[in-house]
Parts: C-alpha cells; sequence; structure tokens
C-alpha cells in the first residue's frame, strides 16, 4: 500500500486539520518526497491540500518543535536533514525522557493499570499469533508507554513525551515488517512493568533504557536497512 496515497486521497476533516497536515508533511519528509534543504511554502502548500493557511503555518510550527523542520531568516521553513543519524538522536531524547517516566512511576500509589497491563502482556505472550494479536500488540505497547507516563505524575513530562507521539507513530507506519519484533517487544514490557511492580527504580530505568534501545535500532534497520533507504534523498 502506498502510505502517502492512503493519507491523502481523503478530505481533511476540519477538527483535524492541523494534524493531518503535520502528518503529511511528515510523511513526505520520511519518505525523501521533501529532501533536506526544501522549502515548505505555506501558500504552496495550501493549496495543495486544500486548506488556508492557517493550519500550515501550526504545522510548521509544530514540526520545528520536534526538530525535522528548520526556520533560517529570509529562507523560511526548510526540512531539516533525516536519517540514521536523526533517528538514532530521537530516540535517544525520548529514552531520556522514558527511564525517568519509569523512575518516577514506581513512587506512584496506585499501579493497578500496570498490573492490569502486565497481565494483559502475560497473556498475549501465551495466545495465538494472527492478524487480531498483532492489532492488540499494537494497541498495548501504546497502552503501556501511556500509562507509565501517567503514573509518573509529571506534567511537564508528559507534555515533552506528547510532542514525540506523532513523530514516533509515523516512525512506526514506516516500519517494514514490524509484526516480526512483537515478541520481544512484549517481553522487553514485561520486565518493565514487573519491575514497576516492585517498585525497583534503578532497575525499571534500566529495563526502558535496554527497550528503547532496542527499538531505536528496530527502527533504523526497518526503515533505513529494509525500507526507504534506497531513497538518497533521505540521507540528503
Amino acid at each position: 500500500m502506498n502510505v502517502t496515497t492512503s493519507l491523502s486521497s481523503h478530505p481533511l476533516p476540519v477538527s483535524s486539520l492541523r494534524l493531518d497536515i503535520f502528518s503529511q508533511i511528515l510523511l513526505s519528509i520520511f519518505t525523501g518526497k521533501y529532501p533536506a534543504g526544501t522549502r515548505l511554502k505555506v501558500q504552496h502548500l495550501a493549496k495543495q491540500y486544500g486548506v488556508s493557511s492557517t493550519p500550515v503555518r501550526e504545522a510548521i510550527v509544530e514540526l520545528t518543535g520536534i526538530g525535522v523542520v528548520e526556520l533560517f531568516p529570509n529562507r523560511g521553513a526548510v526540512v531539516a536533514p533525516f536519517g540514521i543519524p536523526e533517528i538514532r538522536e530521537m530516540y535517544h531524547v525520548r529514552r531520556i525522557l522514558e527511564v525517568e517516566s519509569a523512575r518516577c512511576a514506581c513512587e506512584c500509589s496506585d499501579l493497578k493499570e500496570i498490573e492490569q497491563l502486565l497481565a494483559e502482556t502475560r497473556t498475549l505472550q501465551q495466545a495465538t499469533r494472527n492478524d487480531q494479536w498483532t492489532v492488540l500488540c499494537s494497541d498495548i505497547d501504546k497502552r503501556t508507554h501511556t500509562a507509565i507516563v501517567n503514573a509518573a505524575g509529571i506534567k511537564r513530562l508528559k507534555a515533552e513525551l506528547n510532542r514525540y507521539d506523532r513523530l514516533m507513530h509515523m516512525v512506526r507506519v514506516l516500519l517494514k515488517d514490524s509484526e516480526l519484533y512483537l515478541d520481544q517487544i512484549l517481553e522487553e514490557h514485561l520486565q518493565v512493568l514487573e519491575a514497576l511492580l516492585r517498585r525497583e527504580q534503578d532497575v525499571a530505568a534500566a529495563a526502558m533504557a535496554r527497550h528503547l534501545q532496542a527499538t531505536c535500532e528496530r527502527a533504523v534497520e526497518g526503515i533505513f536497512i529494509h525500507g526507504i533507504s534506497e531513497s538518497e534523498n533521505i540521507h540528503s
């Protein structure tokens, strides 16, 4: 399936214009349609997507905030380089934030959601591998990270991680053969959740660090080695 077509072939809902424009521009950057150095002209993009200039400007501001677009005097918004070093840097930032989340979550007074996720993870490890299992694994992946951040109880930490959510989602969209990694991801989650319930901060932090380092390497392999690495523009 052509991912670009799947995202852009339907009218953009008014209620989520900024998010839709953000996602489409980000996808175009990741796939090399907008290589490094490309100027993102607001009026041109607004015409292309059939929207006003406001959601385009808002999307560009958000893209600048996560480092995939840079603003220059007299040039405006320009696509930043995107390649393996940038992916590693993105995951490095995420790892710092989520390791701290894991530490703080150990001090949460109510870990019932973590207990539930641990039970669901163990059930999935024993379940039949099929399409439904893949969907459930994807769902629990997102819920596990969200629950840990919520348990940490630090609003600013949560806000920073939320800025990277759509970026990480686009990585997952582009990740080739992601189902091959699901058993490994479940086991990594299990180690984090068990440490949280034992309230072992150092163990939980180390398990989260290992998980996100492994996730980074899976992204590099899936996107650049098996996926979109054939496009030279993506490394410009």
